[in-house]
């Protein structure tokens, strides 16, 4: 049968190489590689920024084809009104 003392020798290499291997990455990584995972991480930020604006304005803007009281007709709605007017 195997002695504590192996035991407890191999269970300290066992956990030395474990905490040894887990602190450091297994390779460098190059420029490149960490260019694109910065680049991704900052695709993804704007993503979630326009995601949130998006969120936002839908709460402030209702959708209507009436301009509300104070606000501008759009551009659109004022040149048919105007076209309409000089064809009566």
């Amino acid at each position: 049968m195997l002695s504590i003392r192996y035991l407890e020798t191999l269970l300290l290499v066992v956990f030395i190489a474990c905490y040894i291997t887990e602190a450091k990455p297994l390779r460098k990584r190059s420029i490149s590689e960490m260019q694109l995972m910065h680049n991704l991480q900052e695709h993804k930020q704007v993503g979630d920024r326009q995601d949130w604006l998006q969120e936002k304005l839908k709460k402030i803007i209702s959708p209507s084809n009436k301009p509300q009281q104070g606000q501008p007709a759009n551009v659109k709605s004022l040149l048919l009104k105007s076209d309409f007017s000089k064809s009566i």
